[in-house]
């Protein structure tokens, strides 16, 4: 039996560290040599596992107490958990200090954060002055959202650059108007103590229909759609059909999940009230039972039954229904709650099944010897070369602004702008779920970050002040980022040489990156968001769907649109889409885009054969875009091309335009037809990839509006297109499509998993540096053999030894508004 060889031993053995690291016979020869010794050694080895396992009892039980002591020893802390303290322990005879666990110190550091989110007192003052000063004279209207409304780029690039005056702190706002029967934005300032409101300027629309918005009708639908469901007859058929109904149902009960549909599809608002047993997570345990409900007359707020779908079966009415019903001449549904089998429900995430890893084998861990690597501070994050803010839009969800490397701005934004799901199906429900996530909001459903799964336990939590549209209220979500130093698990770069023509060495960087993260969870699915950092100068944003499938009862009628998944309900098919926008500032705000189109190369070389035989070979050509519609992106896998960004007057030492390259694994396409309904305000999903010259009124490429707004969308990116305007030397915006289609199967329960479900934006220097900024990297590894042993480049950082701190999650547990708010 062969020993393991550790970095340390390579470097200190008594044998030659050539033939170690760098001959792979000497490694054979070293294993045989254990090998003989194996025999010899059965005694010790019996003798050693005797002792280790008092050892191990030993420890374990001091672990136990040293844990209780550092429960009742440790603080909550409000951004991250705690551990045991700084207390030392004892390991192989030496007593290890505890791993700091702080950020670095950015004392003396002056930044003005002109991108910082809202505080809580500043919503509370926009709250307050709207209230005071408007609602008092708009009959029932009420404020829907308040966050903050980011400086126009002139004025902060002024700032920023050239020490010009600070932008005028303000606040966009949204109000909802019942009396005119509207939802208007306006701009709200200056804070802290506003005194004005004007309308929003960015918005060519600014003022909708009051049926556009995301609550208009559903409680009205709701209430008439109950009055439907209490009748006796249709009572009794529910209570034969379901084993249960909505009230008096002791605790296992049904309930409706409301799906408004777009204004493209009807004349009035239609709602799909879809029936599903109120379990862990209702979406995977659909009853069989849709009823629509359509306005009378628009903006009248009145609704009546406009279809019953009942078990495959459609109806026009509820008297055919009932009638259908009663006399036998349809199959009859027959289900029941859904209830444990063997340890838990089917479903859920409680544990079943086949178990694994055995009893008491605890999962791999990361640790900081030196502490946190990283300063944060109102939203302002430092990382080695790195800088850049944060925020988040309670409306468009995670953003980052002002992203430079070694203090040269590369991206002056980098946001999601919309997450939209699209599903199909042959029932009412899959028809018309056509998602826009930001009309629930994308920003204010990002909390309860659990340390040690949707984070590493080390990671630094941020919190977010939001304004809650439903209780009217400001409140503070915990947990809302996490920002960690993360081994990637991976080399950056490295190389290995083992030729006696040139020497042994070896070079090598772990790809350590910091990493920015948030989930947002709209209702059923979970989406992950990583912004990450690497040490070459490259930035990437990751995207990660899990979470709980829509299901529908399964019919003959859903086998094109799914598989059967779990007990008699199907996985409809659907699609997800996420959109960005990317503004670089590459070596300044004049940018040109330019893609490098590979092609084929044929002709003749004097080398190959007679020398006039044609050979083929991959070149690339040049493609300077030179107006918005050229440089519309359709992705064609058979015309494969690089998309670079430049300043044309910032060259390398080669000639070469300093450049970034925008490189995106995740392009999908929509298959929809342009002239689709669904696409009325969605209109960027029909590009993998469009470009703008930034505008400050084309700031976004969706609003809360676009999933019911289809009959006039508010914010149409087909619109920043139509006038083709030149694009070169002009401040750019990329608005960047990525996504997947998913058509769920059995391991989609209980939760879709990341593995296959994700998509990259990555953007990569570009003959930007002379040379791999990562070569200036202390966390570098250098080997190589000089006089027949291994030397080690020393960088400067220390060899620090220290325990990590352990994971205490009772402020957590004691104060349950981190998790859940």
């Amino acid at each position: 039996m062969s020993e393991s060889v550790s970095f340390k031993e390579l470097l200190t053995s008594s044998e030659s560290e050539d033939e170690q690291l760098f001959t792979a016979p000497a490694l054979r020869n070293r294993a045989r040599q254990n090998g003989c010794n194996h025999k010899n050694r059965r005694v010790h080895l019996i003798l050693a596992l005797f002792v280790l396992s008092l050892i191990v009892n030993v420890t374990l039980t001091w672990i136990l107490i040293a844990n209780k002591v550092g429960q009742q020893e440790s603080q909550p802390n409000s951004s991250q958990p705690q551990g045991g303290g700084t207390r030392g322990e004892k390991c192989g005879g030496t007593v290890l200090p505890r791993c700091p666990t702080g950020v670095l110190d950015g004392a003396g550091v002056t930044y003005e954060n002109i991108f910082l989110d809202l505080s809580f007192e500043e919503i509370e003052a926009v709250n307050t002055f709207l209230k005071d000063t408007v609602l008092v004279n708009w009959k029932n209207s009420s404020v829907y959202g308040i966050e903050l409304h980011v400086p126009n780029k002139t004025d902060a690039i002024n700032f920023l650059d050239r020490q010009g005056s600070k932008p005028v702190r303000e606040a966009r706002v949204v109000i909802v108007r019942p009396d005119v029967a509207r939802v208007e934005e306006y701009v709200v300032g200056p804070l802290p103590s506003p005194t004005r409101m004007d309308p929003n300027p960015r918005r060519e629309i600014k003022s909708l229909p009051f049926r556009y918005h995301p609550t208009y009708g559903v409680d009205e639908a709701t209430a008439a759609v109950m009055k439907v469901l209490l009748s006796p007859r249709v009572k009794q058929i529910i209570l034969e059909s379901y084993g249960t109904f909505f009230t008096e149902c002791g605790g296992e009960c049904l309930m409706i999940i409301p799906q408004k549909t777009s204004s493209a599809y009807t004349d009035t608002t239609l709602i799909v009230m879809g029936v599903y047993y109120q379990t862990d997570f209702p979406t995977i345990n659909p009853g069989d039972l849709m009823i629509t409900m359509k306005e009378t007359a628009l903006d009248s707020l009145k609704f009546e039954l406009d279809s019953v779908f009942y078990g495959g079966y459609y109806f026009t009415s509820v008297r055919d229904f009932v009638a259908a019903y009663e006399g036998d001449r349809m199959t009859k549904v027959r289900k029941t709650f859904p209830r444990p089998q063997q340890i838990s429900v089917p479903g859920t995430v409680n544990l079943r099944g086949r178990t694994f890893p055995a009893a008491g084998l605890s999962g791999s861990r990361e640790y900081q010897p030196s502490g946190k690597r990283y300063s944060v501070s109102a939203g302002h994050v430092e990382y080695l070369e790195w800088s850049f803010n944060v925020r988040m839009s309670a409306v468009a969800g995670p953003q980052v602004w002002d992203v430079r490397w070694a203090g040269e701005r590369i991206s002056f934004e980098i946001s999601l702008q919309e997450v939209a799901v699209i599903y199909f199906g042959a029932n009412p429900n899959a028809f018309y779920t056509h998602l826009s996530d930001s009309s629930e909001g994308l920003g204010n459903q990002a909390f309860g970050l659990v340390p040690g799964v949707d984070c590493p336990d080390y990671a630094t939590f941020l919190p977010q002040a939001i304004y809650d549209n439903e209780q009217h209220v400001t409140r503070t979500l915990n947990n809302c980022f996490c920002l960690f130093e993360h081994n990637m698990g991976i080399p950056l770069r490295r190389h290995y040489t083992n030729d006696p023509s040139i020497g042994s060495n070896y070079g090598g960087l772990a790809d350590r990156v910091l990493i920015l993260r948030t989930i947002i969870v709209e209702y059923n699915y979970d989406y992950i968001f990583d912004w990450v950092f690497h040490q070459n100068g490259a930035v990437e944003v990751k995207i990660y769907a899990t979470g709980y499938i829509m299901s529908q009862i399964f019919h003959k009628e859903e086998e094109p649109f799914g598989f059967r998944i779990h007990g008699d309900s199907v996985g409809s098919i659907h699609h997800h889409l996420m959109n960005f926008k990317v503004d670089l500032d590459i070596q300044g705000q004049s940018n040109r885009y330019e893609t490098l189109d590979l092609a084929l190369d044929k002709r003749p070389w004097p080398w190959y054969k007679s020398g006039s035989e044609e050979f083929h070979q991959i070149s690339f050509k040049h493609n300077l875009r030179q107006t918005e519609q050229g440089a519309v992106l359709h992705y064609n896998f058979s015309e494969p091309k690089y998309h670079i960004v430049y300043n044309d007057r910032e060259k390398n030492s080669f000639g070469n335009h300093k450049a970034y390259r925008l490189a995106v694994q995740g392009f999908t396409k929509q298959l929809l037809p342009d002239e689709s309904p669904v696409l009325k305000s969605r209109q960027w999903s029909k590009y993998q990839m469009a470009v703008t010259r930034r505008k400050e009124e084309e700031e976004s490429s969706s609003s809360i509006f676009s999933m019911f707004d289809g009959a006039g969308p508010q914010v149409d990116l087909d619109n920043y297109l139509r006038d083709d305007e030149s694009i070169v030397d002009q401040d750019l915006v990329f608005w960047v499509t990525v996504g997947f289609h998913h058509i769920p199967h059995t391991e989609d329960i209980p939760n879709t998993p990341t593995v296959g479900t994700s998509a990259t934006i990555s953007l990569l220097p570009y003959n930007y540096f002379h040379e791999c900024p990562s070569v200036g990297s202390r966390d570098a590894v250098r080997l190589e053999v000089k006089d027949g042993v291994i030397k080690s480049a020393d960088y400067g950082l220390p060899n620090v030894e220290c325990l990590p701190t352990n994971l205490n999650m009772t402020h957590l547990l004691q104060n349950k508004t981190f998790l859940f708010p």
